[in-house]
C-alpha cells in the first residue's frame, strides 16, 4: 500500500482547511469547494477532477481507492474485535485499481 500519491498543487502553498474523503470521491469537488477546503485528499478522481482543482485553484491528492480506505477498516476490526471480545484478521488483497 504504498503506493504513489498523484499531487495536483493548484492551491495555496501553505495549507488552511483540508478535506479527506476516502476510495473515490474525487467527482465530489465542486461539492467540497464550497466548504472553502483548499486540499482535498481522497483515493481516486476522473481526469475533469483535476482541471476542476486547477480552476478552483485547490491542492488535490489521490492516494488511492484500497490505500485510502484500507485504514478505516482496519480501525473498525480493531473496534469490534475488542468490543465483543471475538478474533479478527484483515486479508490484505491489494489490486492496484
Amino acid at each position: 500500500m504504498n503506493g504513489p500519491v498523484k499531487v495536483f498543487d493548484f492551491g495555496p502553498k501553505q495549507t488552511r482547511t483540508i478535506g479527506i474523503v476516502t476510495g473515490g470521491a474525487g467527482s465530489e469537488i465542486y461539492r467540497v469547494a464550497q466548504d472553502s477546503i483548499d486540499t482535498f485528499i481522497t483515493g481516486e478522481a476522473p481526469h475533469w477532477a483535476a482541471v476542476a482543482a486547477e480552476e478552483l485553484g485547490m491542492n488535490l491528492l489521490l492516494g488511492g481507492h484500497y490505500a485510502t480506505e484500507v485504514f478505516g477498516v482496519k480501525a473498525l476490526a480493531a473496534h469490534l474485535s475488542k468490543r465483543f471480545k471475538i478474533p479478527c484478521e484483515f486479508i490484505d488483497c491489494p489490486t492496484g485499481l
